[in-house]
């Protein structure tokens, strides 16, 4: 909808998700993932209006984030909304949110009979055993996977986790043209990307029923330090996901992110990138 944005992606500092409802979605992260709520309110018609969608004025949101850290700070805020019926859990756009943790195997034990339903058990990553990760679908229906890192060896410019559960670090985009997808970043918002090579993605696998060793192009969006963003290219089965008029795309809706070390902005823009995702930037005064 913007259509210029004069400054690179400096720093990942939210994920907006979609909720029936929030203050209950927002209950569960306090109580299994240890979440604190920093603001809750209504949606004021001048945030919709900057997002462009009228219909979310007067909605419950409630925002979130991991007790006082050490890292950069990023928010998880979950707004109200009613799900759309039979939504695939992949689809184009923001797919995933990935989030710090120091030991997944015990917080799968940790989940059990909560509202967060684990997919894919934690497991060491095949392309660095090193990293262990699993994939959980949480309250509002959102993918998150949980990851820890090494803490003995850097990854690009990434840090572990401080906290049983720490804060998101990685925003999973998927959509049909990895090249399209990353060169979005590359030449219209003057970020790094990094070139796409075949990685072995369980749960694209497992969704589109692609076999265990089969690999889907996998790139990554640089940013300066501690978060990054993950670009998946989906097979031809993948579609895009629908949204009603005025409301915001449903699941993880959008995604924030700093330019030029503005981190508290009066005003936002909404942009859409090349797998339909949306970004929400600071505005230019």
């Amino acid at each position: 909808w913007c259509s210029k944005v004069s400054a690179n992606l400096n720093r990942l500092t939210g994920f907006t998700i979609t909720a029936a409802d929030p203050v209950a979605t927002a209950a569960s992260y306090a109580a299994h993932l240890g979440y604190i709520v920093c603001d809750e309110g209504i949606i004021t018609a001048v945030t919709a209006g900057q997002w462009r969608t009228p219909n979310m004025t007067g909605r419950r949101y409630v925002e979130m984030q991991v007790p006082a850290s050490t890292g950069p700070g990023c928010f998880v805020r979950f707004i109200e909304q009613m799900p759309h019926p039979g939504l695939p859990l992949l689809g184009y756009g923001w797919n995933a949110m990935e989030v710090l943790c120091q030991n997944p195997y015990e917080l799968a034990k940790d989940f059990a009979g909560s509202a967060f339903r684990v997919v894919i058990p934690p497991r060491p990553l095949p392309f660095d055993p090193d990293l262990h990760a699993m994939q959980v679908i949480g309250p509002a229906g959102e993918l998150i996977y949980f990851t820890s890192l090494p803490t003995h060896k850097a990854l690009l410019d990434l840090r572990p986790a401080e906290q049983r559960v720490d804060e998101p670090f990685i925003a999973i985009l998927g959509g049909p043209n990895i090249e399209a997808m990353l060169g979005f970043y590359r030449t219209r918002l003057l970020t790094t990307t990094l070139p796409p090579a075949p990685v072995n993605v369980r749960i694209i696998n497992d969704e589109f029923a692609l076999g265990d060793d089969a690999r889907v192009p996998l790139g990554i969006v640089k940013l300066p330090r501690f978060h990054l963003i993950e670009v998946d290219e989906h097979p031809s089965a993948s579609q895009p996901r629908p949204r009603r008029d005025g409301e915001l795309p449903p699941g993880i809706a959008m995604v924030s992110f700093d330019v030029g070390g503005i981190q508290s902005p009066d005003r936002v823009q909404v942009v859409i990138g090349a797998a339909g995702e949306w970004l929400e930037l600071p505005a230019p005064n």
